[in-house]
């Protein structure tokens, strides 16, 4: 009886009997009729090609994983750079940091550190994010001749690793907010504080106590300085009486800092190797060899870095002086343009970094009213008493702004010079460019009256009409209500060279036909 194979129900291939069964033929035996050989070769081809693929797929992932566990094995560093005041945006750009450190397994983050204190932001703040850390933070008072002082003491002295850069001054941590007073009792808690801090990291407790109760600074040597100069500049809040100029091994020696490293790669070359006993009390070793570490700059990002700008008293004060200037100088234009936009962005960044000073509030007041004065007059013609009133009243403002230390106050040479532009701007640039204007506009005016335009803002009654291929300020008749945007009106007269008066199209009968110069 015949076996049929894979579904052939002819029980004969190639001349077989059909008293047996069918053999597959040996590979080079070929037939009349083929399709035995032909499946038979097609199946071993695929297996042949299967098996290959499998084998270069095996290869590949064998590949990529002895890749992947080499990059695991390589220990990551993060390195943070602040420098300036430590305001709110610091304080988020430090928190979502280290968070991201310790989700990523880094090995260590360094934090490079300059800055003059706090901005309406508690110091506790940013010493319990160093402290709360799930990662080592080693903090670099670099580079050389950075200064930290006020808050930025205690959050260097809350890391498991400090180190200075030669040159760099570390003390005077009170007031640790820029915008405080230092107090006796600002100066008790600090000193407080401070001894803590230096007790749990296991430096010295009686110099850290000093940067607070004493206003006592340290100032690493550089090579071949023994002593500081007469004229020597140190920061504010610094008594000049208790500064001490130490070498490195004084440094460590006294426990004031771990080490002196002079730049970033000699932190890590420091580092590595180096036991970190945590808040916690548990040791670990750094593994941080620079050679082989895989090294990240996590920089702050750009609108961080933006608002972190802006929030420095000379830019503050200048954002928001131009700004305002370029408003009002948008309002003696028909039309709301480049000016405009550019004038509220820069006003709007302006009142930003005030929010983060220590500003006193009247004095901004001072400031935006003598502007507006100043603005007033140009618009009534006259340039006299209300003018000097201004001038007065802007000057005043400058001066006061802020309130706190003489490192926050604006420059005299400064105030003086943006209070001279900003009259010469309003009493001879402006006036030259409005009479100008005026005669322009009465051509323009003349050219569009008795034509159709549309209205583009709101009439209530003044708003801005279309007509002409150019956007005018118009005034609408007070018994016509609002003039909604997209309706026609007519333009009837002039309320001033910059104001068209137009009547709606609807009040004065049926809509008339539109003309060649109907917009």
């Amino acid at each position: 009886m015949s076996v049929p194979f894979r579904g052939d129900n002819s029980a004969t291939q190639c001349g077989a009997p059909t008293v047996a069964p069918p053999r597959l033929p040996r590979r080079g035996v070929t037939c009349s009729r083929g399709p035995i050989v032909g499946r038979v070769t097609g199946i071993r081809t695929f297996g042949r090609g299967r098996s290959l693929a499998l084998l270069t797929l095996t290869l590949l992932l064998a590949l990529l994983s002895s890749v992947a566990a080499a990059q695991t094995t390589n220990p990551k560093i993060d390195i943070l750079q602040v420098s300036g005041a430590l305001d709110g945006t610091v304080a988020g750009y430090l928190d979502d940091a280290l968070r991201t450190a310790a989700d990523e397994g880094i090995e260590v983050v360094v934090l490079q550190l300059s800055t003059p204190g706090s901005l309406g932001v508690p110091s506790a703040r940013f010493v319990d994010a160093i402290v709360d850390s799930r990662v080592p933070v080693a903090v670099w008072v670099g580079p050389p001749g950075a200064r930290v002082t006020g808050a930025g003491v205690e959050l260097a002295l809350a890391a498991d690793v400090l180190a200075m850069a030669p040159g760099a001054v570390l003390g005077a941590a009170v007031p640790a907010d820029l915008g405080d007073t230092p107090t006796d009792a600002a100066r008790r808690d600090g000193a407080a504080r401070l001894g803590r801090l230096a007790r749990a990291r296991g430096r010295a407790v009686g110099s850290a106590m000093r940067f607070a109760s004493d206003g006592a600074a340290v100032v690493a040597a550089p090579d071949g300085l023994e002593a500081l100069s007469d004229d020597a500049v140190l920061p504010w809040a610094v008594d000049p009486d208790n500064v001490q100029l130490l070498g490195e091994q004084a440094l460590v020696d006294g426990g004031i800092v771990d080490m002196v490293a002079v730049d970033l790669p000699d932190v890590l070359r420091q580092l590595n190797g180096r036991d970190v006993t945590r808040v916690d009390g548990s040791t670990r070793r750094l593994s941080v060899d620079p050679e082989t570490a895989t090294i990240r700059f996590n920089n702050q990002g750009l609108l961080g870095r933006l608002l972190h700008t802006v929030s420095t008293p000379t830019l503050a004060y200048l954002l928001l002086v131009g700004g305002i200037v370029a408003l009002l100088f948008e309002w003696f234009q028909p039309g709301f343009g480049v000016a405009g936009i550019s004038g509220a962005l820069l006003a709007g960044l302006g009142v930003y970094g005030l929010m983060a000073l220590p500003t006193q509030w009247w004095a901004f007041a001072l400031v935006v009213g003598g502007l507006v004065l100043l603005a007033l007059d140009l618009a009534m013609a006259r340039l006299g008493a209300i003018t000097l009133a201004g001038t007065l009243a802007l000057a005043t403002g400058s001066w006061w702004l802020y309130r706190g230390p003489e490192a926050l106050q604006l420059a005299p040479w400064l105030i003086a010079l943006v209070v001279l532009a900003t009259v010469i701007f309003f009493v001879f640039v402006m006036t030259t460019v409005l009479r100008a204007q005026g005669v322009q506009a009465r051509a323009g005016m003349e050219a569009v009256m008795g034509r159709t335009g549309v209205v583009r803002s709101v009439l209530n009654p003044q708003g801005h009409v279309f007509v002409g291929g150019a956007l005018w300020r118009a005034q609408a008749p007070a018994d016509a209500g609002q003039v909604r945007t997209g309706s026609q009106v007519r333009v009837t007269g002039a309320a001033d060279e910059l104001t068209l008066l137009v009547e709606p199209v609807e009040r004065v009968g049926a809509e008339r036909p539109r003309d060649a110069n109907h917009v």
